[in-house]
């Protein structure tokens, strides 16, 4: 018979529970010393010592320390968390990573690190008082898991005058130090180097002073290496990267690493001689757009110090800063702002909209930037009658003339300029935000958006260009559609800048854009005049021409279900007479600019080399055209009546790969074709299509490939992708920059250099780039991959 339980009844907690808690919860060292900086920062510390010896762990913190009541009721109450009242984005980070911090049992993930922890602390508010110390040997928790858990013994040393710390390490007055020994696990130079890294989340990515935490890595086995590294890097007149450097502070380069994956504005009042102006610079993925300079209208910002640093994230930079950071911007915050060096809260906290940003954005969504979009720093000095927070402190600045200024200043020199770039440059190429370089601006209709931004700014009244992008703001090719509207934009920025160079690339553009034009005009009039004179000898007959209408209905359906004939049946006579009228065309235009470079040569000035490969190009384009109509001739009854079809691409591509390129082209390459019934409607040149096909095989002919896939798909709406891929040699090794293939010239080869440079040209006129998406030199991976990216 049982009997009845009498007494209280309660959990005995096993010693064991040492090791439940600390090294099998916590089971990566890094997070072990992650957890107790995290402690040191929850302290209110302002720096962060850590020191590493052969058998020895040093953390040492200045924050607001212990006395003999906190050790007893706090540090050795397990569970125990006392934590800032304020949330942080390290908080955000330790949930993500389900590090210990808010539970209260960081200190026992000392148990991760050494088998013996001794702690030494001294409260701020007692420095006259002595440093306390008591030790934890975690390996008598492990000796008889029967035993319960507070009866394992914690040792007090004596009291003492001051903190007993290594050398290295700065004296400090109060604070906590707790030291590990007996480590279970070395430390590796890779080991440091990753704990670094991944210390550097706790730095606030503004920097240290931001919010006036700073960690600090002190190794002293590791500074001879630390410096000859430096040593090499000076040789060569270089910095050394300081995530390459063991010893030193921890630093966080998430910004640093954004600047070239995204677009960023930075504005600036400053004394500009006698006067006050706001000064600007635009970069967008590394490349500086433009630097200008305007008139302050701030009377209450000048002296103030304003400075802003506001990025843009495209998906490639939010997936960037998630990755680094360990927390998704829009946890981390938007625009904050910073008085006299101290943070100004809650303004950049998430769902706080102190400029304005989403109220302005509900009004048009594509238009505008919001929270969600930006992050950044406005740094701004002044005296509270200026800038004065609320007494809440939460709730931003109280309302001042200085404030309004500031705001004001935000919303017209920092947001709408960056809009005024984002919207139509970034937000007009659907795929650029696919892409973290600017790949896609380097074609004619990205080099056209980015010169209107440009020209639009120097144009303006007030505002001085002090500087622009070479790369991106220059002179188009004269067969892109946007050519003579760019040259409108380019002569203000010219003017403007006084840029001599520049007007006379600029008059040089326009004499060969007439030579081309009258050279197009000839080839059309006498392409026009043999029609004519063709049409008038050959006048239908009336019964051929009702036999034509009552088949029409039936031409049309049959031609819109397949653009080739696939049967060697003779084409009728429109279609030929159609390919007759486009090689006439292209035949007098490459006879008219041979007539007039022959002219060129003739005088006696010299011919840059530029000029020259410039002219072969133009008539190499214009002959690959000529040479795919003779192509079309033999199969194809394809509906030539104009130069530009709107049709499916892909269906067009499939066909003239099928029908022209498999049989007449290339022999026994195997063509692989996988379209998985993708459809894209778009506007386009036959010929010009055929080309960059053409091209693309032959390249991986002289390639020695047997096989070539092309693959198509959709990853959005409006956008194609088509992916080339061959079984040929790799790309050559000594090609460092794989995108320079497409530069015109370049060649690794016999060749003109010419083909992949007309690939990157036709489809830049048609919102398209291509790029090196893989290349493998081994025996697992050949070839060449391909990606070509399409929006309409």
């Amino acid at each position: 018979m049982s009997k009845n339980i009498t007494s209280p009844t309660h959990f005995d907690v096993s010693s064991g529970l040492k090791s439940v808690l600390g090294r099998e919860l916590i089971t990566d060292d890094e997070v072990a010393i992650f957890e107790l900086v995290k402690n040191s920062f929850d302290a209110e510390a302002t720096q962060v010592d850590i020191y590493f010896d052969e058998d020895r762990i040093v953390i040492a913190d200045n924050g607001h320390g212990m006395s003999a009541d906190d050790i007893k009721k706090k540090w050795l109450s397990v569970a125990y968390s006392s934590k800032r009242p304020q949330n942080d984005f390290r908080d955000d980070i330790a949930k993500r990573r389900k590090f210990a911090g808010s539970k209260g049992i960081g200190r026992i993930s000392t148990d991760r690190l050494g088998e013996l922890v001794t702690l030494q602390t001294r409260a701020k508010d007692d420095i006259s008082g002595p440093v306390l110390s008591l030790q934890v040997d975690w390996s008598l928790f492990d000796i008889d898991h029967r035993k319960r858990f507070e009866k394992i013994p914690v040792t007090n040393l004596p009291d003492s005058k001051s903190f007993d710390v290594p050398t290295k390490l700065p004296r400090q007055r109060f604070g906590t130090v707790v030291t590990i020994e007996n480590l279970l696990s070395s430390w590796e130079r890779d080991d440091l180097l990753s704990l670094k890294s991944n210390l550097s989340k706790l730095i606030n990515p503004f920097g240290s002073d931001a919010d006036a935490f700073k960690i600090i890595l002190h190794v002293p086995s590791e500074q001879e290496e630390d410096d000859d590294l430096v040593r090499e890097y000076q040789e060569y007149e270089e910095d050394v990267e300081l995530t390459e450097i063991v010893n030193g502070p921890v630093g966080n380069f998430i910004f640093e690493t954004l600047e070239y994956k995204t677009t960023h504005i930075k504005v600036w009042i400053a004394p500009d001689g006698d006067d006050v102006k706001i000064f600007s610079e635009l970069h967008d993925r590394g490349e500086l757009i433009y630097k200008i300079k305007e008139p302050n209208p701030y009377n209450m910002l000048e002296g103030a110090d304003f400075v802003a640093h506001i990025f843009f994230l495209n998906r490639s930079a939010k997936a960037t800063f998630t990755r680094r950071m360990g927390v998704q911007p829009v946890n981390f915050g938007s625009v904050f702002l910073f008085r006299n060096g101290f943070r100004v809260f809650p303004v950049g906290e998430r769902n706080d909209d102190w400029f304005g940003m989403d109220r302005r954005k509900g009004q048009g969504y594509a238009r505008f930037l919001g929270t969600r979009e930006l992050i950044g720093r406005i740094d701004v000095s002044g005296s509270d009658a200026n800038f004065s927070e609320a007494s809440s402190r939460n709730t931003g600045l109280i309302e001042t003339e200085a404030v309004q200024e500031l705001r004001t200043c935000y919303l017209e020199h920092c947001l709408k300029r960056l809009e005024n770039y984002v919207v139509p440059v970034t937000f007009k190429d659907k795929e650029d935000k696919n892409v973290d370089d600017i790949s896609r601006l380097k074609t004619d209709p990205g080099r056209e958006r980015v010169t209107a931004v440009v020209s639009k700014l120097a144009d303006s009244k007030n505002i001085t260009l002090i500087d622009y992008s070479k790369e991106l703001v220059r002179i188009l090719d004269e067969r892109s559609a946007k050519f003579e509207e760019s040259l409108v934009g380019l002569r203000v920025i010219a003017e403007k800048t006084k840029d001599k160079a520049l007007f006379e690339n600029i008059e040089d553009a326009e004499k060969k854009f007439l030579e081309l034009k009258r050279s197009e005009e000839k080839a059309q009039q006498q392409a026009k005049e043999e029609s004519e004179a063709r049409q008038a000898a050959e006048l239908r007959a009336d019964e051929a021409e009702k036999k034509v209408e009552d088949t029409q209905e039936q031409l049309k359906e049959e031609k819109k279900r397949n653009l080739f004939l696939t049967s060697n049946a003779a084409i009728d006579k429109d279609t030929v007479q159609n390919l007759h009228h486009q090689i006439t065309i292209y035949a007098v235009d490459i006879q008219q600019r041979l007539e007039n470079f022959i002219v060129k040569l003739s005088d006696e000035t010299p011919v840059k080399r530029k000029e020259v490969l410039s002219a072969l190009e133009g008539i190499s384009l214009l002959n690959s055209r000529v040479l795919s109509i003779a192509k079309f001739a033999t199969k194809a009854n394809f509906r030539l009546d104009s130069e530009e079809i709107q049709d499916d691409l892909v269906g067009y591509i499939e066909q003239y790969l099928e029908a022209i390129a498999k049989d007449l082209l290339f022999g026994t390459i195997d063509i692989q074709i996988e379209s998985d019934g993708v459809e894209f409607v778009q506007k386009f040149k036959p010929i010009d299509i055929s080309i960059v096909v053409d091209n693309l095989i032959a390249n991986s002919k002289k390639a020695r490939a047997t096989r070539i896939v092309f693959e198509f798909s959709k990853p959005e709406k409006n956008v194609l992708h088509l992916e080339v891929k061959d079984n040929g040699r790799a790309l050559d090794k000594t090609v460092l920059e794989p995108q320079r293939i497409f530069e015109k010239g370049f060649t690794t080869t016999d060749g003109s250099g010419l083909g992949l440079y007309h690939i990157q040209h036709v489809l830049g006129e048609m919102n398209g780039t291509i790029e090196v998406e893989d290349v493998g030199d081994n025996k697992e991976r050949r070839g060449m991959h391909f990606l070509i990216r399409i929006s309409s």
